[in-house]
Formats: C-alpha cells, sequence, structure tokens
C-alpha cells in the first residue's frame, strides 16, 4: 500500500511488521490496554495484529496505519479507517474511524490531529458518505475526542459486558 498522509506534525502510513517492538511498546501498558476487547500480551500477538492489518490493506485497500512522530521519526501510535465486513451494533459494511496511542502520547492532540486527516481522506478522497465510530462509555478521553472533531453521539451497546457509545458522521456535515 503506496497511502501517506501527513499533518503538521505527524506522518501516517502503512504498519510493518518492522514496526513491531514500538508497536508492542505501546501495547504493552495497563492503562493503554484499559478499554481494549482483545489486549495484546506479547510481541507474538502484536505480530500477528500487524499482519492482520497489512491483510486487511490488501484485501480492503485501507485499514488502521502508523502514526509517525514526524519530530522524533519514532512510531507513537496508530490511526485509520477500517472496513468493518462483520457486524457492530446492527451496521455492517462500514468505515469506522480508531485510534490508539502510546499513554507518553496522549492530551497532546495526536488522536485529533491524525483522525481529522482521516475524515478529510474518507469523504474527500474516498467520497464515503458516512464515517462511524466507537468507544467504551469510560473512555472518557475517546469519547471526547470524537465528540470534538464532529462525531454525533447514536446510540449506546454493549460488547463482552461493557457499554459501547456509537457515534456517526455524515458527509454533508464534514467541513
Amino acid at each position: 500500500m503506496d497511502l501517506i498522509l501527513e499533518t503538521e506534525r505527524l506522518i501516517l502510513r502503512p504498519l510493518e511488521l518492522s514496526d513491531v517492538d514500538d508497536f508492542f511498546l505501546m501495547n504493552d501498558n495497563p492503562n493503554v490496554n484499559r478499554y481494549l476487547r482483545y489486549p495484546l500480551k506479547s510481541k507474538i500477538e502484536a505480530n500477528q495484529y500487524i499482519q492482520k492489518i497489512i491483510n486487511e490493506y490488501k484485501k480492503n485497500n485501507m485499514g488502521r496505519f502508523a502514526v509517525i512522530l514526524k519530530e522524533t521519526n519514532k512510531l507513537i501510535g496508530f490511526s485509520g479507517l477500517k472496513f468493518r465486513d462483520t457486524l457492530e451494533n446492527n451496521y455492517i459494511n462500514f468505515y469506522d474511524l480508531g485510534y490508539r496511542f502510546s499513554e507518553e502520547h496522549w492530551h497532546k492532540g495526536f488522536a485529533t490531529e491524525s483522525s481529522l486527516a482521516w475524515l478529510e481522506y474518507g469523504f474527500n478522497t474516498m467520497k464515503l458518505p458516512t464515517i462511524h465510530a466507537c468507544a467504551i462509555s469510560e473512555n472518557i478521553g475517546s469519547n471526547k475526542v470524537l465528540k470534538k472533531i464532529g462525531f454525533e453521539f447514536t446510540n449506546q451497546y454493549t460488547v463482552n459486558n461493557s457499554i459501547h457509545n456509537w457515534y456517526k458522521f455524515e458527509n454533508k456535515n464534514f467541513k
């Protein structure tokens, strides 16, 4: 996959198997894993997860991308649009926005910055009519980011005994 997006502080590029060390380091933190459905517990699992994302690039020509901080050229998280072909909150065959960052990079605007780049790409280049997102209701930070960038809360649903907030953003509302 050749797509690379840039923002003021970030480079968004496809994840590679060579990212596994930094990717695992990000995920090897209980605060990062706190709201994940399936936390990664080893480098082997991190490698498998990256391979799954690479396969999604091949299948859907889209997926979560590495977020590289320009200042250090280091992976600080991932962010991107993912095509979901399995049922989630009574939806199927849709794109959702997702992100995850190393704890030391929280509260610095990176989730907002990368998400806005993906919204612009999704709406203006891919011509998507709607992009969805979800966050566990207890995850104050993620819910705050989604609302801040313009997602509309639509409902709550339960997965693995956790209440999730469901959001949508329609192309006609993107500025």
